[in-house]
């Protein structure tokens, strides 16, 4: 057994640091490829031993397997020294970065460090098949086009789920701290994130038929980055099917569709997308699909299944649009997001197909054709026809109000007035605290 710990080496005291544990084998991967973890040793490499159970070992495989991504195959060996037994865990591995619990840390002598966003971002810059040259071209747009709302909000979300600690003093200081701006103006990473000139398109559409030969509902959404990942869940989340069931007094509805399966797939679009005049990013439902495509294929022609199996390193498209979609946990970790998309479809029985073409990626959810998804749709539709009447009743009556006289939560409220709202029902006069509701009468 190793003397100390070092750069590939790790002590614990027992498996009740195997959390702590496997981040240093993640950190030892980063730096060196390789690391052993024993638990059952002190720092200063006392041989204090391990107590051992039937599932020890394979509790910590399993660990190492769930939290290591892209996935390791760890070796568990029991080891005796003298009368007590200690566990051993090497690891090895060539496709860093590596993270631990979704986040990247490196080696420095014995020690797990959180690794800056610097380093992280040079990581995948390494490789070249990405769009980093585009990212990094100067525009002609300056500071005066900013979103500065969008921007502080931004930093207040990563300073919160702590992977930035940064202080807003002004826009050009904190798009330059994120590397989207130099000489007085902005590169197009920071332009098609965080602009006010609605430099993205979006076509949304419902079809009322699988061949798409006539729609309920379409529309072409404009904005930056950011405002077309919350428009295209949005869209999704109000127009799919919505499970309703009485359990004791309260109504509990349920997406066909898991809502953060439908997230990771839409913020997959715009992380991995090529910015292509010619081709927008759609996102639309048939009877039997909802599917979301956006230009440019996924790196390498790489299957989704393989990313999802650890079997593949992440490629970043667009590493500075990507790392900054990271700073604020619109990204969870890099190459997790198939991984976490096919769990959640698995657990709530959806299928789903993918096709990666040359010119562009596309992923479907597939919709069941359960004839209880007729009565959720009427159900729906009764709800909303009693929104109306309460209307009618109390012009100015609040969404709260709405809620609790009809038992249900205020965001399925919000979600209703604004479907109401987008196909003419009714419309909204004056502000949210002082306005009222209006019934329009011809119904357009």
């Amino acid at each position: 057994m190793e003397k100390r710990e070092s750069e590939t080496v790790e002590f614990k005291k027992s498996t009740s640091e195997l959390k702590q544990g496997i981040i240093s084998l993640s950190s030892m991967l980063n730096k060196s490829g390789s690391g052993v973890l024993y638990f059952g040793v002190l720092n200063d490499s006392t041989v204090m031993g391990q107590q051992i159970g039937k599932d020890t070992t394979h509790d910590i495989s399993v660990e190492v397997k769930c939290h290591i991504k892209p996935e390791v195959i760890p070796i568990v060996e029991l080891i005796n020294i003298g009368d007590k037994q200690i566990i051993k865990v090497s690891v090895a591995g060539d496709k860093k970065p590596y993270s631990a619990y979704g986040r990247y840390y490196i080696r420095s002598d014995d020690e797990d460090i959180l690794m800056s966003n610097e380093v992280l971002e040079q990581f995948f810059k390494d490789d070249s098949i990405d769009y980093s040259k585009w990212e990094n071209a100067i525009t002609e747009w300056t500071i005066d086009d900013i979103d500065e709302e969008r921007l502080i909000r931004y930093f207040n979300e990563a300073n919160e789920c702590g992977r930035l600690n940064y202080v807003y003093k002004d826009s050009i200081d904190a798009l330059t701290k994120l590397g989207l701006y130099k000489n007085n103006h902005l590169n197009n990473a920071g332009y098609y994130l965080f602009s006010k000139n609605k430099p993205l398109k979006l076509k949304l559409a419902v079809f009322n038929t699988d061949e798409r030969l006539s729609f309920s509902d379409i529309k072409l959404f404009e904005g930056n980055i950011f405002d077309c990942i919350e428009e295209g869940i949005r869209y999704i989340s109000e127009r799919m099917r919505w499970n309703a069931k009485i359990v004791g007094s309260k109504r509990i509805e349920t997406p066909e569709i898991p809502l953060e399966a439908i997230r990771e797939i839409v913020v997959n679009s715009f992380a991995h997308m090529k910015v292509n005049p010619a081709i927008l990013n759609e996102i639309y439902l048939t009877p039997t699909k909802i599917k979301i495509s956006n230009p440019g294929n996924i790196a390498k022609n790489i299957d989704p299944i393989e990313f999802a199996a650890g079997k593949q390193s992440p490629i970043l498209r667009n590493p500075l649009i990507d790392m900054t979609l990271y700073k604020n946990n619109t990204i969870d970790s890099f190459a997790t997001g198939f991984e976490r998309t096919f769990k959640l479809c698995k657990e709530a029985g959806i299928k789903w197909e993918y096709e990666n073409t040359k010119t562009s990626f596309s992923f479907a959810f597939i919709r069941s054709n359960d004839t209880t998804n007729d009565t959720t749709n009427d159900t729906i539709k009764n709800r909303q026809s009693d929104i109306i009447s309460l209307i009618k009743k109390t012009p100015s009556i609040t969404r709260k109000e709405i809620a609790q006289t009809l038992n249900i939560s205020e965001p399925t409220v919000a979600r209703d007035l604004k479907m109401l709202q987008e196909i003419g029902v009714i419309k909204r006069n004056g502000p949210n605290k002082t306005g009222y509701w209006e019934i329009l009468k011809d119904g357009k």
